[in-house]
Order: C-alpha cells, then sequence, then structure tokens
C-alpha cells in the first residue's frame, strides 16, 4: 500500500468537504494550512496517524478529483490494512467513488 489516493466527489471545495466528513461522525476534521499544498483538512484517526486530503481538487465532469496522504509515525501500532480499510469507508459515506491508490506525494 503507497498510503496515497485520489477519488472524487461532489464536493468542490475543502471546506464543503470538511463540512460533510465532521457531518458523518467519527473521526474529528479540521482545515489546515501548507505552504506546499494550500489549505487541506485532516484527522488522527488512530494514534500515530495523520490522514490528509489536498486542497486544489481536478474537476473531472460535474465532480471534483482530490489527492489524499497517510503518515504514520515510526512506532505507529495501527497496520495500514486497518488504516486504509477505514479510511476507504470513511470516503464512501462521503460518498466518493473511484478511490484508488496512487503514487505518494509529500
Amino acid at each position: 500500500m503507497t498510503g496515497a489516493y485520489e477519488f472524487t466527489c461532489q464536493y468542490g471545495s475543502t471546506h464543503d468537504l470538511h463540512a460533510r466528513l465532521n457531518q458523518l461522525g467519527g473521526w474529528q476534521w479540521r482545515i489546515g494550512d501548507s505552504h506546499w499544498y494550500g489549505d487541506y483538512v485532516a484527522c488522527v484517526p488512530f494514534a500515530g496517524v495523520r490522514i490528509r486530503i489536498c486542497d486544489f481538487p481536478a474537476k473531472a465532469g460535474n465532480e471534483y478529483r482530490y489527492q489524499a496522504d497517510v503518515k504514520r509515525v515510526k512506532d505507529c501500532k495501527t497496520a495500514m490494512e486497518v488504516i486504509d480499510e477505514a479510511f476507504r469507508k470513511v470516503l464512501a459515506q462521503v460518498p466518493a467513488h473511484s478511490v484508488q491508490e496512487i503514487e505518494w506525494f509529500d
């Protein structure tokens, strides 16, 4: 697993996607800002794990394509398979589709 994803959804702004993710309950998402990636939405779903969804969604028909990455600290106890399954379940509830692994970009 690469720890990086691409997905498509109806939300065209980071703020709208942030609101939807928090509406789902469960994980607590926050908006951050990066010099390299601009605004992003991030959460800490498990101890030692950070999921970040970067701004700059690409238009895909009437929807938007986002990229996300997962960062684990060195001594993280949560297996990448568990993180992957949980993140895909959250994306399905957005709803997002065309979820696929991509090359790591951080």
